[in-house]
């Protein structure tokens, strides 16, 4: 392998030590968030079902709001799965490929392709906030507009993870990993 290829394919680099801590803040962020959306979900539902069953009677509102909570569950949650488990879903993969260049080549073409796609999702988030925002003027509604910045947050939060699981790419140690 030439000197090129080696460091197209580096292994293990490591972030600035500002930018580690500032990634492990987002996830503690996205962590928290997730937990506190959980929270609130389990609580509404929870009240929901009893009033529905006990009293015979439900809340309306509560279901939207519950819509609102999935959402912000959903979002910050992917962004620590994904932190989380994607290197290890990539060596599952990958294991049955022994050339390093092919399995490296594969993860990294496979990572342009997620960093793509969220971008898109982000920057048809933004736009779809702008003309949301400029037509619809009425500005009491902050649970839909607290719902539409879940898209444009959720891309570019993923585009990080993305970015991050790509600069810092590590062979996988296909060694230790049973195929039974």
């Amino acid at each position: 392998m030439n000197d090129s290829t080696t460091k197209m394919f580096h292994t293990g680099y490591k972030l600035p030590s500002f930018l580690d801590t500032a990634y492990k803040w987002m996830l503690l962020l996205c962590d928290y968030v997730a937990a506190l959306a959980l929270a609130i979900q389990v609580t509404l539902i929870t009240i929901n079902v009893t009033g529905r069953f006990v009293f015979n009677h439900t809340f309306g509102w509560m279901d939207e709001f519950s819509q609102y909570t999935l959402l912000w569950l959903i979002v910050p949650g992917t962004v620590s799965l994904m932190d989380r488990y994607a290197l290890f879903y990539a060596e599952v993969l990958l294991l049955f490929i022994e050339n390093t260049v092919f399995r490296k080549s594969v993860f990294a073409f496979n990572c342009i392709l997620m960093f793509v796609f969220f971008a898109t999702v982000f920057w048809t988030g933004i736009d779809y906030v702008r003309i949301t925002w400029t037509f619809e003027l009425d500005y009491s509604d902050i649970p839909k507009y607290v719902f539409y910045l879940a898209m444009p947050i959720w891309g570019f939060l993923m585009m990080i993870v993305v970015l991050k699981i790509f600069l810092c790419m590590e062979d996988p140690d296909v060694t230790e990993i049973d195929p039974e």
